[in-house]
């Protein structure tokens, strides 16, 4: 998202920033496990002062409850056993950007460190952080880009909320994926969103009208990891402030009706040697296949997706995107340009060599997404994995051995994340620990809710 030089003087920039741009208020907040943006409002004065530098304290609830601000009992972390202490939002101030429509605005994505000064070690972004710098280390940049698909409603989500969420009404009606007549129809949002992405250094390569009723999917231009998850972050939030802005709703949830189309997250990465920035994963002396050290980072990827499915698929609803022929890779597979597969190989002689994940959907948190895929491949490279054959044809109509299934819901992930040595070494088992916690909960959440289908199923014929 950003490509500014280091700061050296951190004030003069910030008050420079203050004046050229008459700020007066710098929205700042770090990501939560779910993938949410939280934090605060501060005046101009006060950050230009001291929280540029110091950051800000802020209770760390912001890990110790789910989506919906309900604590989470039995945490580790953090609960009435610990009083909920402050934890501190540290400004990265290569993301501060002006915020576009909100005239004397702007925001920063922060860090997260505990109050003694070091670095919280469940901060998601903190997390991938951790993993770049294993990357860094043995020579490489990964280099990330996400495609997102969601869906535009009618009503604010005010007036949705009134209605309980039902009878939603898409933006358009039927399906007209890349329908170049529809997206001209819905241009005056998307396009809206397009150029407000743009002015804050996020740039939208693409965008088209997707399989469902009123979908669009839009694909960012790539960068270095850390910058591609806040590029997604930054993403999510215009797009739901752009939707409500026209009285609309946006939503990145996975599958939002049976008959419809489910929302991905797909991510397509690669690795950059850090010494001379030329891509690892090209092969000149064969353009199909990747090099080498691509098929290893490959095997890694394909080998980890059963370790951090719980991360791809985050929540109870996203395992119906996922199930059957959904477009999204259900089995530990690749393949050379094969959208059936979790993983596809795009092989070149050049730096557009890469893999794209398709497991992960929309609903997931772009930092611990960035997180898993890098993990997995570098535990490749030090491995020296050796991938499984390709599929070719149509991977959903082949019988993958069981052990090569993916976990088909939230609570068989999780249990395989909780034992997974790889996210252990890679996340920390503090992280990996919080992580297990926050599913269990949303799994009792569920188990525990009397859901319509129970209703309609059951009222009158028991």
């Amino acid at each position: 998202m950003n490509n500014a030089a280091p700061i050296e003087d951190a004030k003069q920039y910030v008050d420079a920033f203050i004046k050229e741009n008459d700020i007066k208020v710098f929205k700042i907040g770090a990501v939560d496990i779910d993938g949410l943006w939280r934090g605060k409002r501060l005046s101009a004065q006060y950050f230009s002062e001291a929280a540029h530098a110091a950051g800000t304290n802020i209770c760390n609830i912001l890990f110790g409850w789910d989506l919906h601000d309900t604590p989470i009992p039995g945490l580790t972390f953090t609960g009435w056993h610990t009083g909920y202490p402050d934890v501190n939002l540290r400004p990265d101030l290569t993301t501060l950007r002006v915020v576009p429509g909100e005239p004397g605005v702007a925001s920063v994505i922060c860090d997260l460190y505990q109050p003694d000064g070091t670095p919280l070690a469940i901060s998601p972004r903190g997390v991938l952080q951790r993993v770049v710098d294993r990357a860094n280390a043995l020579g490489y940049d990964p280099i990330c880009a996400y495609e997102f698909e969601f869906y535009l409603f009618e009503g604010s989500p005010r007036d949705l909320a009134r209605g309980k969420w039902r009878d939603l009404e898409a933006i358009t009606t039927g399906n007209h994926t890349y329908s170049v007549y529809r997206d001209t129809g819905t241009d005056y949002v998307i396009g809206e969103i397009r150029d407000r992405l743009a002015e804050q250094g996020v740039f939208i390569e693409a965008s088209n009208s997707e399989h469902g009723a009123g979908q669009f999917e839009v694909n960012i231009h790539y960068g270095d990891a850390v910058r591609a998850a806040d590029s997604a972050l930054i993403l999510k939030n215009t797009v739901k402030e752009i939707a409500a802005k026209h009285g609309l709703t946006a939503t990145f949830m996975a599958k939002v009706n049976t008959e419809h189309a489910g929302s991905s997250g797909h991510v397509h990465q690669s690795l950059v040697s850090s010494d001379d920035g030329a891509s690892v994963f090209a092969n000149p002396a064969d353009r199909t296949q990747l090099s080498e050290t691509g098929m290893k980072y490959l095997a890694g990827l394909v080998a980890g997706t059963p370790d951090f499915t719980a991360l791809y698929l985050p929540t109870i609803n996203s395992y119906k995107r996922v199930e059957g022929g959904q477009w999204a890779g259900s089995s530990a597979t690749w393949g050379f340009d094969n959208r059936t597969v979790a993983v596809r190989s795009i092989p070149s002689a050049g730096p557009a060599a890469r893999v794209e994940n398709r497991v992960p959907g929309a609903d997931a948190n772009p930092y611990l997404v960035l997180a898993a895929n890098i993990a997995s491949g570098l535990s490749g490279i030090e491995n020296d994995m050796v991938a499984p054959e390709p599929i070719t044809g149509n991977a959903y109509e082949q019988d993958a051995e069981t052990s090569l299934r993916l976990p088909n819901t939230l609570a068989k992930a999780t249990e395989v994340f909780a034992q997974s040595e790889v996210a252990k070494e890679y996340f920390g088992e503090e992280f990996v620990r919080h992580y297990v916690q926050t599913r269990e909960w949303e799994i009792h959440s569920y188990a525990t809710a009397v859901t319509d289908w129970e209703i309609n199923r059951y009222i009158e014929h028991i």
